[in-house]
């Protein structure tokens, strides 16, 4: 499959193609052509790839700038409070995103844990009720959670 194709079969640009390439996530043999070399992709890559972008990713929301070991100076060596302070900080993460009403795909990335590739293209096909604005996608919470809501029910 040419370069092109195999960038509409995962719904990229030719430049991430080459990029996936580069990266060893796939492989590319070249055709000698009348005006020069073709790339060629194997299918079967292409699909796995595919598969692997749109999988759910399990990512956890509570990030923090400060290592554990400056947490731990500052509230002891205490599991139970390097746990609380996790708690609370996804707390406040989880009510600053719920008070949104809007939400980009790298937000909905962030609180589904689907992936913002996933987010875009069940956008596209009307899977997921999202509104291109500009340069961007943008999905209500409420939808975002319709969806999930919906994928979990259909593979169970």
């Amino acid at each position: 499959m040419d370069k092109k194709s195999a960038a509409q079969l995962l719904g990229v640009t030719t430049r991430t193609i080459e990029k996936y390439t580069r990266d060893g996530k796939l492989s590319v043999t070249y055709t000698q052509l009348k005006h020069g070399k073709q790339a060629n992709y194997n299918e079967s890559e292409l699909l796995a790839l595919k598969e692997e972008l749109e999988s759910v990713v399990h990512r956890s929301i509570v990030t923090t700038n400060t290592p554990e070991s400056a947490i731990s100076e500052v509230f002891g060596d205490s599991d139970n409070q390097l746990q609380l302070l996790r708690l609370f900080a996804a707390l406040v993460v989880t009510q600053s995103l719920s008070k949104k009403m809007v939400l980009s795909l790298d937000e909905a990335a962030e609180v589904s844990g689907l992936t913002r590739s996933h987010l875009r293209q069940v956008a596209k096909q009307g899977l997921l009720n999202a509104q291109k604005i500009g340069r961007g996608w943008k999905v209500r919470t409420a939808d975002l959670q319709a969806y999930v809501d919906k994928l979990f029910l259909s593979q169970s």
